[in-house]
């Protein structure tokens, strides 16, 4: 069992996206969860305008509470005006997501290789900033 100072997830930066690796199979099981949601909420406070992958690759297992905890990294992000997707769910976990209706909640990138995962995820960026961008021109006519 993890303590709260054990990291849970490795963040590796890919140009305006932060992919974050949760380690392993069992992580997000009921011992585990709570350590998890406390530690993603915080980086992603910590880093506000956080564009973040989760990427699921090692996790075969999510208890229910792990859902909870999805939706708190999800609000801290949208709070500091960043982005949460998921990607490499196995197919026991994108039923849960289905099943849940968690599907319609996150941006999940389903059986495609990593990197195309973050080309459309930048490119969902950069056209936000664009949009934004030209709001902001225009918002005077």
């Amino acid at each position: 069992m993890a303590d709260d100072n054990t990291p849970l997830v490795k963040y590796e930066a890919y140009g305006p996206i932060t992919v974050g690796t949760l380690f392993n199979t069992s992580m997000l099981d009921g011992m585990t969860v709570t350590n998890f949601g406390n530690q993603v909420v915080g980086y992603v406070e910590k880093n506000p305008g956080i564009q973040l992958m989760l990427n699921f690759k090692n996790v075969q297992y999510l208890s229910s509470a792990a859902l909870t905890e999805l939706i708190r990294i999800d609000e801290a992000a949208k709070a500091g005006n960043g982005k949460v997707r998921l990607c490499n769910l196995c197919n026991d976990i994108e039923k849960v997501f289905e099943i849940t209706k968690f599907d319609k909640l996150f941006e999940i990138h389903k059986g495609e290789p990593m990197e195309t995962s973050l080309k459309k995820f930048r490119r969902s960026v950069e056209i936000s900033q664009e949009e934004a961008a030209w709001e902001e021109r225009n918002k005077n006519f």
